[in-house]
């Protein structure tokens, strides 16, 4: 399994090659065949969803699935504390628990775009909400893209 080049989702212009093995990543450049976001915790994990051998994968630290193969759900509790949960049936089912974000001052321009633009899970979980997102971003990332 070799690195797959990815466009940093959260800095614009930071491109990253993450190891599929391990869940490392090292800075790189190139096309990208996805997108990765850092987690901000500081535990050195990243989450990414890419394409690769001609499969759209989601990736959590070391944990790595085909997404024609799994489930995944993202729920935000009131509270903002994150749940992450992949279901890949006859494999027992995957949960992060997650932080919730800084949200930082109000803006009272904030809306449902920028909500997904500061959130890779609520982003992911829209991508692979059904067959044909998924095989349209797939191709795209397959066919790869600059990073901005």
């Amino acid at each position: 399994m070799s690195a797959t080049v990815l466009q940093d989702y959260d800095r614009h212009g930071t491109v990253w090659a993450l190891d599929p093995a391990s869940g490392l990543l090292t800075p790189a450049s190139g096309l990208c065949h996805g997108f990765v976001h850092v987690l901000p915790h500081r535990t050195g994990t990243a989450a990414a969803l890419y394409a690769d051998d001609s499969a759209l994968w989601l990736q959590y630290g070391q944990h790595r699935w085909n997404c024609e193969k799994v489930a995944v759900r993202h729920i935000q509790r009131p509270d903002g504390t994150r749940t992450i949960t992949v279901d890949s049936p006859p494999d027992p089912q995957w949960q992060a628990h997650l932080p919730p974000p800084d949200t930082g001052p109000y803006d009272p321009a904030y809306d449902w775009t920028d909500t997904i633009a500061d959130n890779f899970f609520l982003w992911v979980d829209e991508r692979l909400a059904d067959a044909r997102r998924r095989a349209v971003l797939r191709d795209h990332f397959l066919r790869g893209f600059a990073p901005a």
